[in-house]
């Protein structure tokens, strides 16, 4: 087990940590959470670093810890003075603070002086090709000081931003949710169904999370169907695409690995219900029958489904709001069969 610190990013209070535990958990590594502060994790884990960074959409940095403190000045420099920051004879270091909104009272020359405790003791500095990269995280009471092992390559959610694909609607969830959301059904292989798929934004990313992951969407919408297929081949994802009624689809039942969706909200999608509320009713035991038992799901919603999805069989395990706007609010409900 190691001890590593998780730097969050701020998009969304809860999420980031479930995601976090979702990806560990996908792969059967074993993790103890030590301490959790705003946008800061310390936790032992046996996890691969590697293959979590290059899964995990709202984490900027995982880090190595050196040492927990007080956030105060004189404090940090104290301790600075004998901590093993774990660099060999001749490494070179730069020191990097991040102040977590606007916890503590450091100032914008407390990164020199901080890098100038190294330098005394022998370390040489190089701002720009440093070997270590140390950074300290000023957070709530604390400062978590860590040595960096990877950074979360976050520029390439932008570069899938909905409106740099081939095909494009307005209202469709970000690329790092929906990389999160799929982390969240803790698919590591096998299918991942989106039994609304929309513009096939949650089937990118599972796509390009892994090959051994092939993802199927539906969709009753033709021009949907042709969408996502033209988003999917760009990506060159694994996939498959049908136009059907979700509501009683043609797979087999329990045969699906995972299914997260962002269900339809009925104001320019045609719903084929009585009512939304019997649409979602029977979309999720539809979505219930094709799971395989002990497997999950992620639906999201304008409204709490918890109710719902208890209806349909599943475990209700966690949900998150994501305030979009005023009138619009995401609910994020993860469940087990």
């Amino acid at each position: 087990m190691r001890r590593l610190v998780f730097e969050l990013s701020g998009e969304h209070e809860t999420l980031p940590k479930s995601e976090i535990i979702a990806c560990i958990e996908a792969y059967g590594w074993h993790y103890d959470i030590i301490k959790s502060y705003d946008q800061v994790i310390i936790m032992d884990t046996d996890s691969d670093v590697n293959a979590l960074a290059d899964r995990l959409a709202l984490t900027h940095n995982i880090l190595e810890i050196i040492l927990d403190c007080k956030n105060d000045a004189e404090d940090i420099l104290k301790e600075a003075q004998t901590a093993d920051i774990k660099l060999k004879e001749g490494e070179t270091f730069v020191v990097r603070v991040n102040r977590i909104k606007n916890y503590g009272s450091i100032t914008a020359d407390f990164e020199r002086k901080l890098g100038a405790v190294f330098w005394h003791r022998g370390y040489p500095v190089n701002l720009t090709q440093p070997d270590a990269v140390l950074r300290a995280l000023i957070t709530e009471d604390r400062c978590i000081f860590g040595r960096l092992i990877r950074a979360i390559d976050r520029a390439q959610y932008d570069e899938r931003a909905p409106l740099k694909k081939p095909f494009f609607l307005p209202g469709v969830l970000m690329p790092r949710i929906s990389r999160a959301v799929v982390n969240m059904s803790r698919i590591t292989e096998g299918w991942m169904l989106d039994p609304f798929s929309g513009t096939g934004g949650t089937l990118v990313e599972a796509g390009l999370i892994s090959h051994d992951i092939k993802v199927v969407g539906c969709d009753i919408q033709k021009k949907m169907v042709y969408g996502t297929r033209k988003n999917l081949r760009h990506y060159g994802t694994n996939y498959h695409v049908i136009k059907e009624d979700s509501l009683n689809m043609g797979i087999k039942t329990g045969s699906v690995d995972a299914i997260v969706t962002d269900f339809p909200y009925g104001v320019s999608t045609p719903i084929a219900a009585e009512s939304l509320e019997v649409f979602y009713r029977n979309a999720l035991r539809e979505m219930y029958r094709a799971l395989k038992e002990g497997r999950y799901t992620v639906v999201i919603c304008k409204e709490p489904m918890e109710k719902l999805l208890k209806e349909a069989g599943f475990i209700v395990i966690e949900t998150h709001a994501q305030r979009i706007h005023k009138s619009l609010t995401r609910y994020i409900s993860l469940a087990k069969k």
